[in-house]
């Protein structure tokens, strides 16, 4: 039940609906949830190790405040975790595992017109839910997401339209540059796609900040 509630209060922080200094009441989580106050506590702790929530003693919980610094430092890290993870997925993908990459990477070809960041958060989650179940090795995909956690908030606010249709087409070309890999089995391939992809964000983000 805890892990359910985890995955529910993720989703909510990383797509939008609990903003950044948002309060998170034990009490009415617990109702939302219809679980008593316990789960949630330990779910906020898990969160709270994530660098999703911030619990302030003797007062509750709030969203964790957007760090850039803490983002730059988690793109540092993902330059070599998510090489690793593109690396070894690639290795060792199965057919059914190529399709499902193929239909995230269709599926996001139609949000460079018509979408939203919280789409595109959502389909690069899922396409990297793939590429970890592929790699098979449990650390690597849960480091690797808990990284890409840290960094997405910073783009959940971007509402301009050239911006976000730019954002669009460089994630489907990546998308569809690791299909490609995939296919092939290009493990070298996979490993740099991911690195650019990687250099991309930062150097976006050290434009903006």
């Amino acid at each position: 039940m805890s892990e359910t509630i985890d995955q529910r209060l993720r989703e909510q922080i990383l797509s939008g609906r609990y903003e950044s200094g948002a309060i998170l009441k034990e009490k009415e989580l617990a109702e939302e949830f219809g679980v008593s106050r316990t789960p949630v506590r330990e779910s906020l702790a898990r969160l709270e190790w994530e660098r999703l929530v911030t619990i302030i003693p003797r007062a509750g919980a709030i969203v964790a405040p957007i760090e850039i610094a803490l983002v730059k430092e988690a793109y540092m890290v993902r330059l070599v975790l998510d090489g690793l993870l593109g690396r070894e997925a690639i290795r060792r993908i199965s057919d059914t595992q190529i399709a499902q990459l193929s239909a995230l990477r269709d599926e996001c070809a139609t949000y460079a017109d018509g979408g939203t960041q919280s789409d595109l958060n959502s389909v690069t989650r899922r396409f990297r839910a793939v590429l970890g179940e592929a790699c098979s090795n449990r650390i690597l995909s849960e480091l690797a997401e808990q990284l890409f956690n840290v960094s997405v908030r910073v783009w959940q606010g971007l509402h301009d339209p050239d911006s976000h249709c730019e954002l669009a087409q460089a994630l489907h070309s990546e998308m569809d540059a690791l299909c490609n890999a995939a296919l092939s089995r290009d493990a070298d391939a996979a490993e740099k796609i991911m690195q650019d992809a990687i250099d991309f964000y930062t150097n976006r983000l050290r434009g903006m900040f």
